[in-house]
């Protein structure tokens, strides 16, 4: 996330947070470093995730914390809390995800452990009780591999082509904010953090600024009470027309245009991006359920590095609830997202493969939300791809013991069988 202002009119900054060792063991088992949001691996270290990238957001990763930056009168603090990176580098045919290293004995090793993670929900397992939005885009690619994904250890391996497009998004980044450092001292803290960087963005476009990057965005879309967390990449504000559009980047190792998969994937990402941000300017997201869902006290007071940075914002505050009050009356003041944009990089010449208008379908979008968030709540199974995408097995670490591959399989064998005997 960023803390950041308006690039055209002057300021802009992005807050990095400092988190205390102690406060890790509030958000459950650490994610593999690949799972962290790679701008927090860069020269920020932190991203849709805190300085403490990504993780401290949920899953704590011990943060890193960047040197602290003031442009012109101003010093800033941008946090990155949560939720994985989703804007990396993408190869053909091939799902854009993060490798995980959790097993179903996570919780200390021992045989009773695996019997009481088996009567929870996979939210209540592998989740701090919310979802970040790369969950649903790698669910979207195939849900099989997520739940393997958590269950099975496996080694977590750098991928030079991602990280390749995390750098070029946080060039990007750096060109409409500079990223300062913050102390937090506690869960609120986290999250105040990640308001400001919203703050920041929304007090972007009211002062006149056309290009906000790194927004943060949260809520519980469609009525479904399980709160999401996301990164969008860029909305551009258009003053005249008073629109806001988003754009989502993605670097391609090649310089064609993405699988028919991988737009579905992609189109499903900027359409819960542009939802929840609907849902914000709408008011349509509650802070006692937000309190609620990350147990957290919203009156509780916040550490005076957090407060001193909303002062330099003209922001006068003592508690999360403050801080939240303001931010959902601004944001309320704007507009919802008019259009939605995919810009494909080619990751080796910097230059444009193509532009994809995504139309947003809020029924199609919904139905297959409220799919995705039956696995999450335990009301299903996780199922595996369809036939028409079986390909994608052959590059999966899985294939060899996938359930969902040898039921098809079987089911396919047994239909040869059948017309075997009618011929």
């Amino acid at each position: 996330m960023c803390f950041n202002m308006d690039s055209s009119s002057g300021d802009a900054y992005k807050v990095e947070a400092y988190v205390l060792e102690e406060i890790f063991s509030e958000w459950g088992d650490p994610p593999s470093m690949s799972e962290v949001d790679k701008n927090a691996n860069s020269a920020t270290t932190s991203k849709e995730t805190p300085c403490f990238s990504t993780s401290m957001n949920a899953e704590g990763t011990k943060p890193e914390v960047s040197t602290n930056s003031t442009i012109g009168n101003v010093s800033s603090a941008t946090t990155s809390i949560d939720t994985p990176s989703t804007s990396t580098a993408t190869n053909d045919d091939e799902p854009e995800q993060e490798a995980y290293t959790t097993s179903s004995t996570r919780r200390g090793g021992a045989e009773e452990s695996k019997d009481d993670d088996q009567c929870l929900s996979p939210l209540e397992r592998f989740r701090p009780g919310y979802l970040w939005v790369t969950d649903l885009t790698r669910q979207n690619w195939c849900e099989q591999q997520l739940y393997y994904s958590f269950t099975i250890p496996t080694i977590a391996e750098e991928n030079p082509v991602m990280t390749a497009g995390t750098d070029y998004h946080l060039a990007r980044e750096l060109a409409t904010h500079d990223i300062v450092k913050v102390d937090v001292q506690s869960s609120e803290d986290i999250w105040a953090v990640k308001m400001l960087n919203l703050h920041s963005a929304v007090c972007t476009f009211l002062h006149g600024g056309i290009v906000a990057r790194e927004v943060p965005v949260f809520g519980a879309p469609f009525k479904e009470d399980i709160l999401i967390v996301g990164l969008i990449d860029e909305l551009r504000f258009d003053p005249s027309n008073y629109t806001i559009d988003l754009i989502e980047l993605k670097t391609r190792l090649s310089s064609t245009m993405p699988s028919r998969s991988q737009r579905k994937q992609h189109n499903f990402q900027v359409s819960v991006y542009k939802t929840l941000f609907d849902d914000l300017v709408q008011g349509k997201v509650s802070k006692q359920f937000m309190a609620s869902t990350l147990k957290i006290n919203l009156h509780k007071e916040l550490g005076d590095s957090i407060r001193g940075h909303a002062e330099k914002q003209f922001v006068v505050i003592k508690s999360l609830n403050d801080l939240m009050d303001i931010i959902f009356h601004k944001i309320q003041t704007l507009t919802c997202i008019s259009q939605v944009f995919i810009e494909y990089v080619h990751q080796e010449s910097k230059q444009t493969i193509g532009h994809m208008e995504v139309e947003y379908d809020a029924v199609k979008v919904s139905d297959l939300y409220k799919k995705y968030v039956k696995f999450w709540r335990g009301n299903r199974r996780a199922d595996g791809v369809d036939i028409e995408d079986a390909w994608k097995c052959q590059r999966c670490d899985f294939n060899s013991i996938c359930e969902w591959r040898k039921k098809k399989s079987a089911e396919c064998e047994q239909r040869n069988k059948k017309n075997a005997k009618i011929k």
